[in-house]
């Protein structure tokens, strides 16, 4: 054992165990170094191995930090945009800038909440379990001096209080919404006048509103719509930006009530731009917020690339682009 063989076996080896044997003819697990075998290490070279590894790790985080950037789908390695403070070349981006229309996009807002409403509408009341129909209520002035931006909506709450009354008395359990949609219109003399949209369950009767004193203002009509998306796509169709400046000021031009949550949001959705709609996918919460579109879901933020300005009253959005 003295001279660095085995005791039993006299195979020269480094490490023993207890009776000088070595690993291959001992059965026991406690191990035995030799200690003039043990190779003692100064300070210094112990200090010096600590800076050569230290020095071989930092290569060897720059060696993969250079091999990810060339990697990213932004680098100039890869053909794409150069990383750093500034994400784009200025000397090869252009502003692109629009000068809009507000009436013209009201219009385009209008439409697409009143088609996209009774789309939307209609097949919840096809799903229901009750049976109803559409029926059209056209109220219009007597005088235009009688109009009020809040007769429409005094209107609808008393038709929705009779129709609630109605329900109660009609369905113990479960009961219908009330569902309706309505956009106004100018007549040729500037007057405004409304078409509304109102579900009517089976059962359920709905008197004139202006023999009822609901529509004091002048006259009504009430008749039953076969196409409920095609009778509201048609008014909103005459809608232009000319008859959106004319339109009273303070009055509303349309309105929707009686959706279900995910209707509404499924609403929400088609009204944010279709920029928006790519990023946040079809199953988003689209709301917007300042400088973007968020979704209410998961609380992601989408920056709009466009920036808006208003110069002597005209409606001015913008944007860089890279040149192509």
């Amino acid at each position: 054992m003295s001279d660095g063989t085995c005791s039993f076996c006299g195979d020269p080896t480094t490490y023993f165990f207890p009776g000088g044997l070595c690993v291959a003819c001992t059965s026991k697990n406690a191990r035995i170094k030799l200690a003039e075998t043990i190779k003692q290490q100064s300070n210094e070279l112990i200090a010096f191995d600590a800076s050569v590894g230290a020095m071989h790790a930092a290569a060897r985080r720059s060696e993969m930090a250079v091999a990810k950037v060339q990697q990213h789908g932004f680098s100039a390695a890869a053909g794409g945009r150069s990383l750093g403070l500034v994400h784009s070349s200025t000397s090869d981006t252009r502003r692109v800038s629009m000068t809009l229309d507000p009436n013209h996009l009201r219009s385009v807002r209008l439409k697409k909440s009143i088609i996209t409403g009774a789309r939307l509408h209609d097949q919840e009341a096809k799903k229901g379990a009750f049976r109803g129909a559409w029926y059209m209520l056209t109220t219009t002035y007597r005088n235009r001096g009688d109009c009020s931006a809040r007769d429409i909506s005094e209107t609808l709450k008393r038709i929705r209080g009779f129709f609630n009354r109605a329900v109660r008395l009609r369905f113990r359990s479960y009961r219908p919404r009330f569902r309706y949609l309505w956009v106004g219109e100018l007549t040729k003399a500037g007057v405004p006048h409304y078409h509304v949209l109102i579900w009517i369950p089976r059962g359920i009767f709905i008197p004139k509103a202006d023999r009822r004193g609901w529509w004091p203002h002048g006259h009504t009509k009430i008749e039953k719509a076969r196409n409920a998306v095609g009778y509201l796509a048609k008014y909103a169709s005459k809608f232009c930006p000319d008859m959106i400046a004319a339109f009273p000021k303070g009055f509303r031009t349309h309105a929707i009530g009686g959706l279900d949550v995910e209707s509404k949001r499924e609403l929400r959705w088609w009204k944010a731009p279709k920029s928006a709609r790519d990023v946040f996918g079809p199953l988003a919460d689209i709301r917007k917020a300042l400088g973007g579109y968020v979704d209410k879901l998961t609380g992601e933020f989408w920056p709009s690339p466009w920036k808006v300005i208003f110069d002597k009253g005209q409606l001015i959005i913008w944007k860089l682009e890279l040149s192509a």
